[in-house]
């Protein structure tokens, strides 16, 4: 069995995480949505096409992502959902997408069923949608307010919780899982930590995607 990691070791450890995925998806800043990735405009073609196939064999396909004005994108970061799938047989899979960071895309596809399939690759979020989603997770990350019920007798207490021991007050440390992901509440004075009972979260109404940002996800 592996060591029971303590509460700061499991920080730093998603920290790290989050540094990586920092890194795979940096920001894509852009002045106007036709600067964009297009699915329209953007092109695809199998890779040493063959009349035929044999079950087993992979398909490979290339998309080179394009903008609205039809300009070859130069980074990746397109959020692209490939599926395969046969109607016959009410059968599926998903494809693999392999991201050369240049506007250009590896699909591969493992032919598993014999006769007929159809090949789809959507764009779900162009790189630019991703990188504003991302940035916005990161800036509201605190902005969820959690509130510990706590229970002791008669007497009920809320007090303030987060996922970030973030406070000056003497807090109570819940670990979870596997991971022992750790959640904080302060503890109220006179009640054991085991008396929480119960824990509401609510939304700050607030956005930090640009009124262009948004506009992306217009479907």
């Amino acid at each position: 069995m592996s060591p029971v990691k303590t509460p700061r070791e499991t920080q730093l450890r998603i920290g790290k995480i989050l540094e990586t995925l920092n890194q795979l998806i940096p920001p894509r800043p852009f002045t106007h949505v036709n600067t964009t990735t297009s699915a329209t405009h953007s092109t695809v073609s199998i890779l040493n096409p063959r009349h035929t196939y044999c079950r087993g064999d992979q398909l490979d396909v290339l998309l080179e992502a394009r903008d609205h004005l039809g300009r070859r994108k130069e980074y990746g970061g397109d959020f692209l959902r490939a599926r395969m799938s046969s109607p016959v047989l009410k059968a599926g899979t998903s494809g693999k997408v392999t991201d050369f960071n240049n506007g250009t895309y590896l699909v591969s596809f493992t032919l598993f069923w014999q006769g007929h399939v159809s090949l789809s690759l959507l764009l779900i979020h162009p790189s630019e949608g991703v990188s504003a989603l991302w940035r916005a997770r990161n800036q509201g990350y605190d902005k969820i307010i959690f509130k510990g019920k706590f229970v002791n007798g008669t007497s009920e207490v809320f007090t303030e919780c987060s996922l970030t021991p973030n406070s000056s007050t003497e807090l109570c440390t819940y670990l979870y899982g596997r991971d022992q992901e750790a959640f904080y509440c302060e503890k109220p004075p006179h009640m054991p930590c085991e008396a929480l009972t119960h824990v509401n979260t609510k939304n700050q109404e607030i956005s930090y995607l640009t009124v262009k940002e948004k506009s992306l996800f217009h479907k």
